[in-house]
């Protein structure tokens, strides 16, 4: 009997692309970038009152995450959900977003970022400088039911 072999898709995700796409983008407030590929294949964002993750999920994209909010209450919100309780969210309309090669998985994963950069930038300014909350709040009292 032949043993199969689990697929495991390769991951392109580095701290060193993060590094070099948010630093492409002025960031209101100071950040750390914590490396999280050994085992999980992410790059957490700490700024200076929330955590936000970039997961990368091979043959899908990055998945942004929603760690923490108002200097680390826990959030763990997924960006699918939330963006519900976003008001004019139309990132087609509103972001320059850039779109994947499918022949560069390097080059499909740095583009990946910037466009999580972008809707960070444009969407979650106030949240990450930890001046409005009121989506994160909506979403935790819509959870707790």
């Amino acid at each position: 009997m032949q043993e199969e072999k689990l697929y495991i898709p390769k991951s392109y995700l580095t701290l060193q692309i993060v590094r070099d796409v948010m630093a492409e983008f002025e960031w209101p407030v100071s950040y750390e970038l914590i490396d999280e590929t050994e085992d999980w294949r992410s790059v957490i964002i700490k700024f200076e009152t929330c955590e936000i993750e970039l997961q990368d999920v091979p043959d899908d994209g990055i998945n942004l995450t929603f760690i923490s909010y108002k200097n680390g209450k826990e959030l763990n919100a997924n960006y699918a959900d939330i963006i519900t309780y976003l008001a004019n969210y139309n990132p087609r309309e509103h972001l320059n977003l850039e779109y994947n090669t499918y022949t560069d998985p390097v080059l499909d994963i740095t583009t990946s970022v910037r466009n999580d950069m972008k809707n960070l930038q444009y969407y979650h300014i106030d949240f990450i400088t930890g001046t409005n909350y009121s989506w994160a709040e909506k979403y935790l009292k819509e959870k707790k039911k």
